[in-house]
């Protein structure tokens, strides 16, 4: 018999009535308040991350044109050369960084005419390029060496470089024609 009362349902008012499901205002603002101090944390390396993509990837664009002009010219067994980008035309300019044009010299007269423009490279937002050493246009032979058999090296850096921070990259395309990237640290 006692255990057929413990079994019964009690008659208590208080436990007729269901909890509502869901949080208090409290819970709701310990909770906010620490998403805010966790995101005020991960923006900075956020940030950070992002610049370092940036560079990552505009220098491993800049060795893939360096590399599609050099198979061009073996391709095409004939000289082919990377240069500044002209704002205005496909012919070159003179700041690399307004990006990259490759063009081949199909007609063989060493210099750039209509149509022997094979690729333009846009520049990366947020990133510095430029060219630290050698002559302004790189020319390979058909043989995919460098025509004047200069090695010329170029830096990529994120326009916020902090001093001490991973985004910098330094190409070096030597005179074999083979592209190399080096990871340096912002000064």
């Amino acid at each position: 018999m006692a255990l057929r009362r413990a079994l019964a349902p009690t008659s208590n008012p208080r436990s007729l009535v269901k909890r509502s499901a869901g949080f208090t205002l409290i819970e709701l603002l310990v909770t906010i308040g620490l998403v805010g101090i966790l995101a005020a944390l991960a923006v900075p390396s956020f940030s950070e991350a992002m610049r370092s993509n940036r560079v990552s990837a505009a220098a491993n664009l800049t060795m893939a044109t360096f590399a599609y002009a050099r198979t061009e010219a073996i391709r095409s067994k004939t000289t082919s050369s990377v240069c500044p980008r002209s704002k205005t035309d496909d012919k070159c300019g003179t700041a690399w960084a307004d990006g990259l044009t490759v063009w081949t010299d199909d007609n063989g007269n060493l210099a750039w005419d209509a149509g022997e423009t094979r690729r333009k490279v846009e520049p990366t937002k947020g990133v510095d390029f430029a060219q630290t050493s050698g002559t302004a246009a790189i020319k390979f032979d058909s043989r995919g060496r460098v025509d004047d058999q200069t090695t010329r090296t170029f830096t990529v850096t994120a326009q916020a470089c902090k001093a001490g921070s991973p985004n910098k990259r330094e190409l070096t395309v030597s005179v074999v024609g083979q592209v190399t990237i080096e990871k340096g640290v912002c000064s």
